[in-house]
């Protein structure tokens, strides 16, 4: 392959029961979400702004200065590595399971604000609380604020037992 081989970046998800384990490599990423408590991000950014981020500078700052969206990991021909970094959680209340490109988490990057992002988005109607339904409706959220990237969402709503 000549020239500039194609790249991406990738999010993954396995829940079974209670267990959630996630891999990324780059920068897209999953959060849990729960009804009650606090919103966390499962995954760690492989990119210059976490860089920054584990340097001290704030996130805000590091996630919209210049070259914030370089990614220091990704898939495809030339990476250097392949290998996803995994977390795993075990869940103890309702929520929902978010895993989504930079599209979506570029306009609500903490994990409060995409919580709260997501948990008015569902309560808009009834059937917007279903995954594929609130899936569409936060792509739609994320074009309106102006799409500047490719938008990927996908949820599962858990109800532990």
């Amino acid at each position: 392959m000549v020239g500039n081989p194609a790249s991406f970046t990738f999010v993954g998800a396995v829940v079974e029961q209670n267990l959630v384990v996630v891999g990324s490599v780059g920068d897209s990423r999953a959060y849990w979400l729960p009804d009650s408590g606090s919103a966390i991000v499962l995954t760690v950014d492989d990119s210059f702004a976490q860089e920054q981020i584990a340097l001290g500078v704030p996130r805000l700052e590091a996630e919209t200065g210049p070259q914030s969206h370089a990614i220091t990991r990704w898939l495809g021909a030339d990476a250097p590595d392949h290998t996803p970094t995994t977390a795993s959680m075990t869940s103890t209340e309702p929520g929902w399971l978010l895993v989504c490109s930079d599209g979506l988490w570029n306009y609500c990057s903490p994990a409060q604000d995409i919580g709260a992002l997501v948990a008015r988005t569902a309560s808009a109607s009834t059937e917007v609380a279903e995954p594929l339904a609130l899936a569409g409706a936060l792509v739609d959220w994320a074009n309106s604020q102006g799409g500047q990237d490719n938008i990927t969402v996908a949820l599962a709503r858990m109800h532990p037992s």
